[in-house]
């Protein structure tokens, strides 16, 4: 499952552009603004099931099957780079992917990526729950989500100069079991104490975007204290970061940076340094570490931040130039037209295969981020253009539209969206068992949690193996927070646009729709879920499971409850009622007992 480089072609050299290319100038957003809403709510939660340590993950806070609502608490106390055993806290952060490793090179990114969507589109963001998933507490939920990772990375950097780039090892991915049931298990199958890795003499680019997300963080969170611990820690990345620029730190089996580049995220981390200090020093060597080199050829991911830098340089100075080759603001445009837009042309679905097809759907997420940050450059007047501006925006809502469903196989690819849960996850804690299934099982069981996560998406066009284990599984079924994270950041922009929250931070109370909850399996036989999408509203609710001729066999309180699972066995076979009722305002969704 070694998860490799993008290394990506310019879209030139594939050839002319067919006499079927699709067309972006007219193209018409697909999804009604409450959709959008529903979406980017879903899309931004699954952070919340990614949590590790005690940090109410609600994957695990809503599993019947799990007693320990936590796991790996003692993340900091197993074997240092195969030796003796550490005395550290590294509880916390976000898992990897559907495993439940700790990778600082997918966190970081993950992180920098909710942020500059906060950055520059925060009217797209609302205030629904506290840290906990309880009432709003002022803060918006992006902040409290990107909280978890930001905690995390301070701890970090240690005492002694080391940094911690890696929590975990291959043998996390020997069974299949909740990220609670693991902790509890061997050492070798990922259990507590988990080994660390750290290094003093590499791990730069890794620490470089630890930086520029505390930095963010240090700029946007309300509380003034944590804002300047903040500021100290991303001072300490960034130092770290340019002592040991030229060097990754490889994640065993996993993830490795063989061409070793990282001046794009050198820059990003510089840039981010002057923004936050105001320090002429730092932008000059945000346009050092990328002068004479034209370096993006590929579309925001992992291993790839050229085009956050690029936007931020540009917004910075907007005719700083490269040296070579033109402003970075052109590069940035070179990248969206004649890269992203160039490549979905070619598609008849207007989406944008890549030659890495690992998460064609995070891939293609991250070339809509980039045509959006182009147009928020283009839109706040710091560059001009002769391109048109319209074929951006609907590119970026094109990709948007295209994981949410309106593809070629009518299924979303995001988890659990408007109840479709059709395509598989490849996610432990979404399907939420803990007897590790053989492969048949997981490729056939109903899922217990509508996740909200980005499934990794078809390998070519019409292409989708949709199973879990065999095929080509990982590459067309993982998802975790680097595929959430650029999907957050592209839909951020139509969200912001159409449903744009005021100013407070806090969204004004909202009378319960369809869109507040989402109600699963509509086929069940143990239990039925029910997830509160919307959280904009703080009032009384009680689910009632009624049947054809009106009596009530079940009956919750889910007042202010994220997720609530209805027990349901011992029930017969049939049709029945699920009704929410709120203030006098009833909700009905039709279920079948099998």
């Amino acid at each position: 499952m070694k998860k490799q480089l993008y290394s990506l072609a310019l879209m030139a050299a594939m050839g002319t552009m067919s006499a079927s290319a699709f067309e972006f100038g007219n193209y018409s957003e697909g999804y009604s603004t409450a959709d959008y809403r529903e979406a980017l709510n879903m899309g931004l939660k699954f952070f919340g099931g990614q949590r590790c340590g005690d940090t109410h993950n609600w994957m695990l806070m809503g599993n019947r099957e799990v007693t320990k609502k936590y796991c790996h608490t003692k993340d900091g106390q197993g074997s240092v780079n195969g030796g003796g055993n550490g005395n550290y806290d590294l509880t916390g952060g976000w898992h990897d992917c559907g495993d439940h490793i700790k990778v600082g090179t997918t966190m970081g990114y993950a992180a920098v990526s909710l942020l500059v969507a906060y950055d520059l589109w925060p009217e797209a963001f609302q205030d629904n729950y506290d840290d906990s998933y309880g009432s709003p507490n002022g803060i918006r939920d992006v902040l409290d989500e990107v909280k978890v990772a930001t905690d995390y990375f301070m701890k970090c950097f240690l005492d002694n100069g080391a940094f911690v780039y890696y929590v975990g090892f291959e043998g996390d991915h020997n069974v299949w079991v909740t990220s609670s049931k693991q902790s509890t298990l061997k050492v070798e199958n990922g259990g507590d104490p988990r080994p660390v890795w750290t290094a003093t003499d590499k791990g730069g680019p890794q620490a470089a975007n630890y930086a520029s997300a505390l930095a963010l963080m240090s700029m946007k969170y309300p509380d003034a204290n944590y804002r300047q611990r903040c500021k100290e820690y991303a001072l300490k990345a960034y130092e770290f970061a340019k002592k040991n620029k030229s060097q990754h730190a490889s994640i065993p089996m996993f993830y490795s940076n063989p061409n070793q580049e990282w001046t794009d995220e050198l820059a990003l981390a510089a840039i981010m340094m002057y923004n936050m200090t105001g320090e002429e020093q730092y932008k000059s060597e945000a346009i050092s570490f990328l002068s004479g080199k034209w370096e993006s050829n590929s579309p925001l991911a992992w291993d790839t931040m050229t085009d956050f830098a690029y936007y931020y340089i540009a917004k910075a100075d907007p005719s700083a130039n490269n040296g070579q080759g033109g402003t970075f603001a052109s590069f940035l445009e070179k990248n969206v037209f004649g890269l992203h837009l160039s490549n979905a042309k070619r598609d008849s679905n207007g989406f944008p295969y890549y030659t890495n097809n690992w998460g064609t759907n995070k891939l293609a997420c991250g070339g809509a981020v980039a045509a959006a940050l182009w147009v928020k450059l283009v839109e706040d007047g710091d560059i001009t253009t002769s391109q048109n501006v319209n074929e951006a925006k609907n590119f970026n809502a094109r990709v948007v539209d295209y994981v949410l469903g309106k593809n070629e196989f009518n299924h979303t690819f995001l988890h659990g969206f408007k109840g479709d849960m059709h395509f598989r996850i490849h996610h432990r804690n979404a399907m939420g068992r803990n007897d590790n299934p053989p492969t048949n099982t997981k490729n056939t069981c109903d899922y217990m949690f509508a996740s909200g996560g980005l499934i990794g998406g078809p390998s070519s066009t019409g292409v989708f193996a949709n199973v879990i284990e065999g095929g080509a599984s990982y590459t067309e079924t993982e998802g975790g927070c680097d595929y959430n994270a650029p999907f957050v950041a592209a839909i951020a922009r139509l969200v912001a646009e159409k449903d744009p929250v005021d100013n407070t931070g806090v969204a004004e109370s909202r009378a319960m729709t369809e869109r507040s909850f989402s109600v699963y399996p509509t086929r069940f036989d143990d239990y039925v879920v029910i997830d509160m999408i919307e959280r904009a509203y703080d009032k009384e609710a009680v689910a009632e499971l009624v049947t054809l001729d009106g009596r009530v066999v079940r009956r919750m309180d889910i007042s202010g409850q994220i997720s609530s699972v209805v027990e349901t066995s011992g029930l017969t076979s049939g049709l029945y009622f699920l009704r929410i009722v709120s203030e006098g305002t009833t909700l009905t969704y039709k279920l079948i007992k099998e």
